[in-house]
């Protein structure tokens, strides 16, 4: 009887054993599988993050980066620091806002700059004969561009249209003006 005993309680032994294994690896299993997903998801939580709000700067030649190095002083300066100042903008700008910063630094400075980088000496003159000077010209352009970045950063929108209206009539305005001034020195 004894070993009928001792044989049942091993049988009892043995398929307990298996049961409490069976859920010992099946709990550090879902521990695992708990584990790993948790990670997931931290990762996909990280991916789905808006890049930050940085504008973009522009790496070709044209860029108003670039042109700025080849300006006289204190344009350049006036240029460094429109552009430092274009580069800290906060990420809690309103998206019309941060189209006229975008705008600004991708169009209409570097055009700005194009156009007087792009004036030959015959149309220095010209300008000069008519009573302008490049320079004071150009820092009368810098200057509009400021304003209009300054009214973009408090959200002054009347303000930012007027910059934007103001950036279509120097474009209009410098594609006009340019070709007007290589066909007279001619």
């Amino acid at each position: 009887m004894w070993d009928e005993t001792l044989g049942a309680a091993a049988i009892l032994l043995a398929i307990f054993s298996g049961v409490w294994g069976i859920i010992f690896i099946s709990g550090r299993n879902k521990i695992a599988i708990l584990r790993e997903k948790r990670l997931l998801a931290e990762a996909q939580a990280l991916a789905a993050q808006p890049a930050p709000a940085a504008l973009p700067v522009p790496a070709d030649p044209n860029a108003a980066p670039v042109l700025a190095l080849k300006l006289p002083e204190p344009q350049r300066s006036e240029v460094m620091a429109l552009l430092c100042q274009l580069q800290d903008v906060p990420d809690t700008l309103d998206g019309r806002s941060r189209y006229l910063l975008q705008q600004a630094q991708a169009e209409y400075l570097p055009e700005t700059l194009r156009a007087y980088l792009a004036l030959s000496e015959g149309a220095k003159k010209q300008l000069h004969a008519q009573g302008m000077n490049a320079e004071t010209l150009l820092s009368e352009q810098l200057n509009l561009i400021q304003e209009g970045v300054q009214d973009a950063l408090r959200h002054d929108h009347a303000a930012a249209d007027r910059v934007l209206t103001q950036g279509r009539f120097l474009r209009e305005r410098f594609q006009v003006k340019s070709t007007e001034l290589l066909v007279k020195e001619k």
